[in-house]
């Protein structure tokens, strides 16, 4: 963009200019140069991107997989057997997606979808010792229900192990689930567990494995297209990278499809440059891996929900975390996506029976959810999406409608998420106008009067008692600390055994995308505006900003200059809760990461009831008495006492001489 390149460097030249022995508002002018031409360089980078990636982020079964196999033409039409009132059989053709493996839960993992010339797979693998890791807890779980670990309530168990990876685990080691002896369906890792102890089980599953002629790279974990049919092949190989069912391969973190443009393209989609359909959520929707697709400038978030629950729990949480970061503009980027089944949005309430007055009136319910949270989401990229609305309960076109109708639909939906790429980028150019049109305010020789000096000084000696937080947060605030990680950590990893699974991979569970210091990181921060260090802080952080915007009121010099160190003051506190987010996850991890740490955890395991008050408190003992001799709750005052100082010192800069 030429308009930015032109604003650098006439920037760059106005700083120049400024003499290093300044006045205070030369230095306030010097400062807010610098932040600005910072954005620009930012904006310019974001500008540059042709394409967007599109991150569809969703409940486990919800239909998230489904809507984006119709979405971008991942689907193909099969014959398939039915049964007809007369009870005859008969072959009818149907569509199916191609990235299915099942009723309910689908993809094993984080699948990534980008345009190539030719058609291929590859995966990349768990590594040999994460296989076999895999393989020994699998033979483990198979021991569990016949232990006493945690009959306190059945609700408090569920399975650790994923459906899928359990899925794929049983086809690499040759043990069904389901298969009939007699007459009868027997589980076959059940019934070998039964004739060997726990070791001598292990063992026997590892040897099946044959872990010693699988692949462990992502360059030998290809498979290429070479055939007639694309989709049947995409769909077959699909399903069998998804079952474990390829005996040379090992179980997939990441899945990429890449499919040419003769499966994959059209008008709309070549604004895009990866589709990413994340891993379910199912028990904790605040994961790293989410929350690092959504830190991603370069990425449009599709928060899939199903109708009745919209915007789902989980979905609403994930949100809630991320809008509370006002700086970022999150907003922008993204999308709700509902998506009704069987006609829901005729049965509406107050409706009139059609799917376009059911969708309004379920929009309005949306919308007051996010203003009862404060959230500011979009109403324009609420969106609704039936992949399956012209098709009938076998998957054929209903009679009524047409392949017109499905294209129709879909390219609307399609365009909704180009117009949202193309709405940012016109935000982010009208962001750029104004810092030009700012900047005619800034290269003005002002002599700033004795009362404007006396105002000044008295906004420095403000921020520099605000720096000091001991004397603005009273203790107490940081002993809730420990207590909210705890319960965190007890209620939302509810079942007994998912607990166990964490202990025993010492605080992480790769699987699921789990991990405890992370958490820790979360609880610190405020998962919003009303918890933790968010909740604390927000008072002074609006007392900061209250004081700036004064400045710009009572000195006529400073008006134009103000609202950018506003700005930078906003981005710097988000910077300065995600710093002490940081440290506490950090020092967790170089610090428990280990056996010793989370060895009583373990050890409970089969030690008979209350084994999640029992774990719970063993882990609020340690945190209580680390070994470097403070407690959690004292670490993290030090940390938050230590970057606020950090942040305070950024914003002193613009008032040192």
């Amino acid at each position: 963009m030429t308009l930015i390149k032109e604003l650098k460097s006439k920037i760059e030249k106005l700083i120049e200019v400024i003499p290093k022995d300044t006045n205070v508002f030369e230095q306030i002018n010097k400062e807010s140069l610098k932040s600005k031409l910072n954005r620009l360089k930012k904006i310019d980078e974001i500008l540059k991107k042709e394409k967007y990636n599109i991150t569809f982020i969703g409940s486990v079964g919800a239909g998230k997989t489904t809507a984006i196999s119709h979405l971008f033409n991942l689907i193909h039409n099969v014959e398939k057997k039915t049964i007809t009132k007369r009870g005859k059989e008969r072959l009818i053709e149907v569509v199916e997606p191609l990235l299915s493996t099942g009723s309910g839960r689908t993809t094993i993992c984080e699948v990534v979808i980008n345009s190539s010339d030719n058609i291929s797979i590859e995966i990349d693998p768990y590594t040999k010792e994460e296989l076999k890791e895999e393989i020994e807890y699998f033979c483990s779980t198979c021991y569990t229900k016949n232990n006493d670990n945690d009959n306190d309530n059945d609700e408090t168990q569920n399975k650790s192990m994923s459906e899928e990876i359990e899925r794929a685990i049983r086809s690499i080691v040759g043990l069904k689930k389901n298969i009939k002896v007699n007459d009868k369906n027997i589980d076959e890792a059940k019934e070998k567990a039964k004739e060997l102890d726990e070791e001598q089980f292990i063992k026997f599953a590892i040897e099946r494995a044959d872990l010693e002629n699988r692949c462990y790279t992502k360059k030998d974990s290809r498979l290429e297209f070479n055939g007639t049919n694309p989709q049947k092949w995409i769909k077959d190989n699909f399903s069998k990278i998804n079952r474990g069912a390829i005996s040379t391969f090992s179980i997939p973190k990441k899945i990429y499809l890449n499919v040419n443009k003769e499966i994959y393209g059209n008008s709309y989609q070549e604004n895009f440059n990866t589709v990413i359909d994340t891993k379910g959520i199912d028990e904790n929707p605040i994961r790293k891996d989410l929350l690092d697709q959504i830190e991603d400038e370069n990425t449009i978030l599709i928060f899939t929900s199903s109708y009745n629950d919209a915007p789902k729990g989980d979905i609403r949480a994930l949100i809630e975390k991320a809008l509370s970061i006002k700086s970022k503009m999150y907003e922008d980027r993204f999308v709700l996506l509902v998506m009704p089944r069987h006609n829901e949005p005729m049965q509406e309430n107050d409706g009139d029976g059609s799917w376009e007055n059911g969708t309004l009136l379920k929009k309005e319910i949306i919308k007051k959810v996010f203003k009862n949270k404060d959230l500011d989401f979009k109403e324009d990229n609420i969106l609704f999406y039936d992949a399956l609305k012209y098709y009938d309960l076998e998957g054929r076109i209903d009679r009524d409608y047409d392949e017109k109708d499905i294209e129709e639909e879909k390219e609307e939906i399609l365009k909704s998420f180009s117009d949202i790429i193309e709405k940012r980028k016109e935000k982010l150019k009208d962001e750029v106008k104004n810092i030009e049109d700012s900047l005619s305010f800034q290269n003005e020789n002002i002599e700033l009067t004795k009362e404007d000096e006396a105002l000044i000084n008295k906004v420095k000696r403000d921020l520099e008692n605000i720096r000091e937080l001991d004397k603005r947060v009273p203790s107490y605030v940081y002993e809730e600390f420990t207590d909210s990680y705890i319960d965190y950590y007890a209620t939302t990893y509810k079942a007994w055994n998912t607990k166990d699974a964490i202990h025993r991979r010492y605080g992480v569970f790769p699987e699921r995308n789990y991990s405890t210091y992370f958490d820790a990181k979360v609880v610190a921060e405020g998962r919003n505006s009303n918890e933790m260090l968010k909740k604390f802080t927000i008072g002074l952080r609006e007392e900061v900003i209250k004081s700036i915007e004064n400045l710009g009121s009572e000195i006529q010099s400073l008006e134009s200059i103000t609202p950018s160190i506003s700005k930078l003051f906003e981005s710097d506190y988000d910077i300065f809760i995600e710093s002490v987010g940081n440290r506490i996850e950090e020092f967790l991890q170089n610090e428990n990461e280990n056996r010793e740490f989370w060895s009583d955890m373990i050890e409970r395991r089969g030690q008979g009831r209350g084994y999640n008050d029992d774990v719970a408190r063993m882990f609020k003992n340690k945190l209580k008495s680390l070994r470097i001799g403070l407690s959690l709750d004292g670490l993290f005052q030090e940390f938050v006492e230590d970057e606020w100082e950090k942040l305070i010192d950024k914003i002193l800069i613009f008032f040192k001489k």
